[in-house]
């Protein structure tokens, strides 16, 4: 099968969706599909087609990029008609409904993941997240033939939003970390707390860095905090270690071997996002047994507590955060221990392989539903 992936962001972009949409290609590579990945060229890569991984990448430039997050592009020279499928990862920028609406015409089957619900708090980007979503987004799973969320949470949202029809539930998957590890360099001697994500207040590391210079030695349990990737609120992490701060550590974007060795290695996983679809790295914890302490963003808190894995905190809350962190730090040998024993137990069938399966009969039911049309 021809299978055409669209995502605006993709490597060399670091984020959860490029990361997703890579290893999903790499699994149908693996199952004998020519795979092709169509992305935005944001940030400027020297090359704008080349190989990854056995599938073929088509980076786009753009001509301008919208607020800094939707780049402008033209589809002129390419042809969502070569392919068997269409795989949407995403409902509104720019790039995707041009090819949801291309593909529609030429009758090519299409598969729309809907990742995230992008949380607004002020009145006017309230306003414009529903303009953008009632004529943009929903017009987009509108001329999808199959839809998938990665979560219970967003098939209900779905429906309030008035998606009508099928709706699939798809986790994302993850990787296993790699068996070879190695000590980031800064990292610290002595336990530790983890936050291991992008730098960015979507992903709530604001409130982490107030709720822990907030905390007593005693909250602590002698624990310190280590702070692993990169992003716009780098010299916000910088600036609080600089505050004469002894027990907060920043070790960089790290690789797989160092990102193992801090799984490995953490006391617990903090990841006090303000909105998320299923991060990757909360499998990956769950997977090496580390506890983890998720804000309650689209019931992905709820989801770590009743899988036994670890806890669940209120999101865009520095009490809340304390709290966690606190809880986490003083855990007993018991209790550690049955979170531990949940992570992989329940992450095991969140893993690739089994992901890929679920697509791929997505796949085949679309392409053979339009056929017989």
């Amino acid at each position: 099968m021809k299978v055409l992936l669209v995502h605006v962001w993709f490597w060399p972009h670091i984020g959860g969706g490029n990361r997703h949409v890579e290893l999903l290609g790499r699994e149908l590579v693996s199952k004998g599909h020519e795979v092709t990945v169509w992305c935005a060229d944001v940030p400027e890569h020297h090359e704008k087609a080349f190989k990854r991984f056995g599938m073929n990448v088509v980076r786009i430039p753009p001509s301008f990029v919208i607020s800094g997050i939707d780049p402008m592009v033209s589809l002129s020279g390419l042809d969502p008609g070569e392919f068997d499928i269409v795989h949407l990862h995403d409902t509104l920028p720019i790039l995707i409904r041009k090819v949801a609406k291309k593909a529609s015409k030429l009758g090519v089957p299409i598969v729309t993941t809907y990742h995230n619900d992008y949380v607004k708090t002020s009145y006017s980007g309230k306003l414009l997240k529903w303009v953008r979503w009632h004529f943009q987004g929903k017009n987009t799973l509108d001329l999808s033939d199959a839809r998938i969320v990665l979560r219970p949470y967003f098939e209900q949202l779905l429906r309030v939003k008035g998606v009508k029809g099928r709706i699939d539930v798809i986790p994302t998957g993850f990787e296993p970390p790699t068996k070879k590890e190695r000590v980031p360099d800064g990292a610290p001697q002595g336990p530790f707390l983890l936050y291991l994500s992008r730098l960015t207040k979507q992903k709530g590391l604001d409130i982490l860095l107030e709720a822990w210079s907030s905390m007593g030695d005693s909250a602590k349990s002698g624990h310190q905090l280590v702070i692993a990737g990169d992003g716009p609120l780098k010299s916000e992490v910088l600036k609080s270690i600089g505050r004469a701060t002894t027990d907060l550590f920043y070790v960089g974007l790290v690789d797989e071997e160092e990102k193992s060795w801090l799984l490995r290695n953490a006391s617990a996983l903090i990841l006090p996002s303000r909105f998320e679809g299923l991060p990757a790295i909360l499998l990956e914890a769950a997977w090496e047994g580390l506890p983890v302490a998720m804000s309650d963003v689209n019931d992905l808190g709820k989801f770590t507590a009743e899988g036994g894995f670890g806890i669940s905190m209120e999101s865009d809350d520095v009490k809340s955060c304390i709290e966690a962190m606190s809880e986490m730090a003083s855990a007993d040998d018991r209790k550690i221990g049955a979170w531990s024993k949940a992570g992989p137990t329940l992450a095991k069938d969140f893993l690739w392989p089994v992901v890929a399966d679920q697509i791929e009969l997505i796949y085949e039911h679309a392409v053979g539903r339009n056929s017989r049309a």
